[in-house]
């Protein structure tokens, strides 16, 4: 009798003596806009065994329901940021608190080796055992910035990847892939005390260190990246990597490409999503699936990489060389369609983007410290702080001047 009230009593702090096993090559889903809708249970797909879901949108009866077929549950938060919708935004010292992260203005770097950090964080993972979930996903722990930006020529147009890794960034506090090792490796301490497991969310020059402490890796983009081939050793040791996509369009067809199909995705499981990473997601065996979703609360979060917002005309340039001539003809602006009216026949400098140069703007300083950007990291654009000369035979680039400049 004894026996079973202190074997209830640990089922009622959320402990379970059984760990789920995550396998290389386990089909998974991942929903982080909006909730899966359980009222419409059984949910597609049903040979699905892990899901990967918001661990602040789902609550503690969603994740029950969705582990009540044997399904793992794993659960998504922000690690790395500061996001200022969370009921915790407040408990942030400021002290521990750097700079905005480029194209998410609602969230900014965190110091992860503060004591007072990591307090809150326990808290994050205590709430992810008390809501019944396997294992945690904790984001932008060393974040790969990946801006999407629509490059339009005649007859052609194509999605442009701009990568930069988290310590590149002017984060404002000295942030280094030791800490993001270190704080992974304390998060798993962490877990492990509510017999939770821990994945690694992208940072694959880091992956190998982390290998031993980590129980799966997520992966976004690496076969468009050609990047996937790094995880031949994780892969090796039967982990898995849980791996996504996002192509353009999103249909079955994209499953015979190199999405699926590339060096290194071999024994990944691979699926492939849209931006806002809701319930529609297309297999690797050309399936394609619409899990039904619900509700959800939060902004737009890291992992759903959404493309870069249009930016208004501008309205400050400078002169151009040679004296402006009115317009005779109404001038399209780089991404939105022009309203019917006509603009005042009144001179002024053209507004219009430059298409193509090679040339860094002058608002990028000079090269700080020396350092070199290497191929696809970003060399210049507005306020940019970083490097601005490109490793050999790389050259910096404007991608979208004057906005981005890439070496290339």
């Amino acid at each position: 009798m004894l026996c079973r009230f202190l074997w209830a009593a640990l089922l009622a702090n959320g402990l379970s003596s059984a760990q789920v096993q995550f396998q290389k090559g386990q089909k998974w889903q991942i929903i982080l806009g909006g909730i899966p809708d359980m009222s419409k249970a059984p949910l597609a797909p049903l040979d699905a065994t892990v899901w990967d879901v918001d661990l602040f949108d789902n609550d503690a009866s969603n994740i029950k329901a969705l582990k009540a077929t044997g399904d793992a549950v794993v659960c998504y938060f922000s690690a790395g940021t500061v996001e200022d919708w969370r009921d915790d935004v407040k408990d942030f010292p400021s002290v521990d608190v750097g700079k905005v992260l480029p194209e998410w203005p609602n969230e900014k770097w965190i110091r992860t080796g503060s004591s007072k950090v990591r307090e809150i964080m326990s808290k994050r993972i205590k709430l992810a055992s008390d809501k019944g979930c396997d294992a945690i996903d904790p984001d932008n722990c060393r974040r790969r910035i990946i801006r999407l930006q629509t490059v339009r020529i005649p007859d052609i147009e194509f999605t442009l990847t701009i990568i930069l890794d988290g310590y590149q960034n002017d984060n404002g506090l000295n942030l280094r892939n030791t800490d993001a090792i270190d704080y992974i490796r304390w998060m798993q301490k962490e877990a492990a005390k509510y017999n939770m497991q821990i994945g690694l969310k992208n940072a694959i020059d880091i992956v190998d260190a982390l290998t031993p402490y980590i129980d799966f890796a997520v992966n976004e983009q690496c076969a468009q990246l050609m990047e996937c081939e790094r995880y031949a050793a994780f892969l090796a040791t039967n982990k898995p990597v849980f791996h996504i996509e996002y192509p353009t369009p999103l249909n079955s067809s994209q499953a015979n490409t190199t999405f699926c199909l590339g060096p290194g995705t071999l024994g990944m499981s691979t699926i492939l999503k849209n931006l806002l990473l809701d319930g529609l997601t297309v297999y690797c065996d050309g399936s394609m699936i619409d899990t039904p979703t619900k509700g959800g609360s939060s902004p737009p979060r890291p992992t759903t990489r959404p493309p870069r917002p249009t930016r208004p005309p501008i309205t400050t340039t400078k002169p151009p060389t040679t004296t402006p001539k009115p317009p005779t003809t109404t001038p399209k602006p780089p991404t939105t369609t022009r309203p019917t009216t006509t603009r005042p026949t009144t001179t002024r400098p053209t507004t219009t983007r430059p298409t193509t140069t090679s040339r860094p703007p002058t608002s990028t300083p000079g090269n700080p410290g020396g350092c070199r950007s290497k191929h696809w990291d970003q060399c210049g654009g507005q306020d940019w702080k970083g490097c601005t000369v490109c490793e050999s035979p790389y050259t910096c680039k404007g991608v979208s001047p004057p906005w981005y400049y890439q070496c290339l």
